[in-house]
């Protein structure tokens, strides 16, 4: 249960729970399409899993929402606000309504400082917030324990094993109650040993903010468990968007979501000419691609083939 000083915290004085939104997103990395016209949105307020296999662009759409990596072209908006129009100012304040847990096990890449100690990470987070002594104290040490990190407080995260150094990222993502939290790739914490400790943190969490959650995850367990929404991101843009219980129904195993999602991706992966043809229309190309998408043009011509097969076999059958 909430205790009094949980509500009398100053990280608790928040806005209301903010959207996410991502509208038109394309983006390329090292001559390579990741995403294509990506449009996502998050409602406030709730839990949205993002799926998709590996190398899909999951943690580039994060990297954009949290405002380390600039999408080539498209709209990214947290509580209404452009992440990318913000000056820097804006920028900070957007940051500070976050919790973010980063991709990646490695010293560098979990939202952690390496030459601090586990609280002294916690604590640094609060004091930013402005938070006293003895509740940043409280705080930091409560989250180490909810997560089984209690006995590494004096530990920096070079002597931690990678599960240890993904639970303390997520420590530090939930320390200050932030109205809105981003968990990328939470996997690597969830050993058999911890998981429930995770799910637990994630629902303390909720019940004090109500916040806006968007978590990455491979785990189907996970994600019908905690999603109240779900998207499937393949090919660089998102597929189906839907209930997490619905979308999930029926699938158990990794190969049963990789038969129901992927192969009903008819576009195929982006095109590097397809984007070119984008930045012709930006330019004022010719008018021709400024009416024709290619992408579903290719799609119509598939749903042509497959309509004209069934009207065969069925012609095909009547007159036998």
């Amino acid at each position: 249960m909430r205790g009094e000083s949980d509500r009398m915290s100053p990280v608790d004085d928040q806005v209301d729970a903010p959207g996410m939104r991502l509208m038109g997103i394309t983006t390329v990395l090292d001559d390579s399409p990741v995403l294509h016209r990506l449009m996502l949105d998050v409602p406030a307020g709730e839990i949205t899993v993002l799926m998709g296999p590996s190398g899909a662009g999951k943690t580039t759409l994060v990297r954009h929402l949290v405002g380390l990596l600039e999408p080539d072209r498209g709209t990214v908006e947290i509580g209404g606000r452009d992440v990318w129009e913000a000056d820097p100012a804006g920028l900070r304040e957007i940051r500070n309504g976050m919790g973010v847990l980063l991709g990646g096990s490695s010293l560098f890449d979990s939202s952690l400082f390496a030459s601090m100690t586990a609280f002294e990470n916690l604590e640094y987070s609060l004091k930013h917030h402005r938070v006293g002594e003895a509740e940043r104290r409280r705080r930091a040490m409560a989250r180490l324990e909810e997560l089984a990190l209690g006995d590494v407080a004096e530990q920096r995260p070079e002597a931690m094993p990678a599960h240890a150094r993904r639970r303390l990222g997520l420590a530090r993502a939930l320390v200050t109650d932030a109205p809105a939290l981003i968990l990328d790739d939470i996997d690597v914490c969830l050993d058999a040993a911890h998981s429930h400790r995770i799910l637990a943190a994630l629902a303390n969490w909720r019940e004090r903010t109500h916040g806006t959650l968007l978590i990455t995850t491979h785990k189907i367990g996970l994600a019908r468990e905690l999603g109240d929404h779900l998207a499937i991101l393949c090919n660089g843009r998102i597929i189906t968007t839907g209930s997490a219980a619905e979308l999930l129904n029926g699938i158990e195993t990794n190969e049963q979501f990789d038969h129901r999602f992927q192969i009903s991706d008819f576009l195929g992966p982006p095109r590097m000419e397809d984007i070119e043809a984008d930045d012709e229309t930006s330019r004022g190309g010719v008018k021709l691609r400024l009416t024709i998408d290619p992408a579903m043009v290719r799609a119509a011509i598939i749903g042509v083939v497959v309509v004209t097969l069934v009207i065969m076999t069925l012609a095909l059958a009547h007159v036998l």
